[in-house]
């Protein structure tokens, strides 16, 4: 079942104009499927916001301001969803999804082409918290102990990102071979692997022929939690008997030249290709992302997927590499960046076009994640 409603919203360009307020159309629809509802905010362009969940209500804040057609919306014949509500606070615009009963979010992420925020609401047995009573007299209040620190979790969510999609094609072979068929392919399999072979949690960050951001990809992953990134392409070169598997993972500085250009292809916007990430940047992803606590694991996950390729597919050992990709720098996360084989190359281009061989790669990547899980959980214990 389908509900719509649309709101105008207008945000602050603090970029162009400090003071200047520009209308920025937002359709809120939602959908009730059997466990869930799903609620999504559309627009033509991206937008920042703020989220806070409650068990009777979900706020989404906005810079600037917000209007919606009256100031309660009612959404007809939702089993989760009562009414819609918009209000400013400050410089703030707050819009509110008011539940029937008691709701969480069990899932947030973000799609583009069109720009969407989506959230998957369930049903809750949180009720609002009744007012604290006040301590009896005869009674002396104790202090308390602080709550323990979250002990690390065994891993349980993997985000595969097959690289490229939609007018990005990435590398080209002599046949035509487009790369994003390729990673898209390899991605689905391994997808296929994990979840029969060890029934973990996959997300994808596409699973189809669509355009995704490097800003979005790592997003989708962070705001899904998962535990390990992996993100799937295909190698190409000026020299055509370059040839082999590489498996990256972030470090400013480049292991070679030519992982540095790799790495300065990847990082191109695919919507303004001029667009280059600097390096005062790349410092401040490091530095502000939480990157910098799992190179160690990212580095540790690279390498048993490296050797995997090397004894599976039987190509040359080009090795681990570091380089400064973006889309592996905003993962909070493990996380690597695979080029499987050379598309450049007339007879790996000829093997990545053969279903059988795919399956070996992804049998490959897959035997790497399951060593790098045992190593991890085992350090759980």
């Amino acid at each position: 079942m389908k509900n719509s409603i649309k709101a105008g919203i207008f945000c602050a360009a603090l970029l162009v104009a400090p003071r200047l307020l520009i209308s920025l159309g937002i359709d809120f629809r939602s959908f009730d499927h059997e466990g869930y509802t799903r609620v999504v905010f559309q627009s033509a362009r991206s937008f920042a916001y703020r989220v806070q969940s409650h068990p009777d209500r979900l706020e989404v804040r906005l810079n600037g301001r917000a209007d919606l057609p009256s100031p309660a919306l009612v959404v007809p014949n939702s089993q989760l969803l009562d009414r819609v509500t918009c209000e400013q606070r400050g410089e703030e615009s707050v819009i509110t999804v008011h539940f029937k009963g008691a709701a969480e979010v069990r899932k947030n992420f973000i799609l583009e082409k069109p720009f969407r925020v989506v959230f998957d609401l369930v049903r809750s047995e949180k009720t609002t918290a009744p007012p604290p009573q006040a301590p009896a007299a005869a009674e002396k209040s104790q202090p308390q102990e602080p709550p323990p620190a979250p002990r690390p979790r065994s891993i349980e969510t993997i985000c595969i990102d097959p690289g490229h999609g939609g007018e990005d094609f990435g590398a080209i072979g002599r046949s035509k071979l487009k790369e994003k068929d390729v990673t898209l392919k390899i991605g689905l399999k391994l997808k296929k692997l994990i979840e029969s072979k060890i029934g973990l949690r996959v997300i994808m960050t596409r699973d189809q022929d669509s355009e995704v951001s490097l800003n979005t990809r790592a997003s989708i992953a962070n705001n899904q939690l998962a535990q390990m990134f992996v993100s799937i392409h295909v190698n190409s070169s000026f020299r055509k008997s370059a040839y082999g598997s590489e498996t990256y993972f972030v470090s400013l500085q480049a292991t070679d030249p030519e992982s540095l250009e790799l790495a300065q292809k990847e990082n191109q916007n695919a919507e303004n290709p001029g667009e280059a990430i600097q390096n005062d940047e790349l410092k401040m992803i490091l530095w502000n992302m939480a990157q910098t606590e799992h190179i160690r694991e990212s580095s540790k996950l690279a390498e048993y997927i490296q050797n995997e390729l090397n004894v599976l597919l039987g190509t040359r050992d080009r090795g681990v590499k570091q380089a400064p990709f973006r889309v592996l720098m905003r993962a909070a996360m493990p996380a690597v960046l695979i080029e499987a084989a050379f598309i450049s190359n007339a007879s790996e281009e000829k093997k990545l076009q053969r279903e059988d061989f795919l399956d070996k790669v992804s049998l490959a990547i897959y035997n790497g994640i399951s060593k790098f899980i045992y190593h991890f959980n085992s350090t759980l214990k």
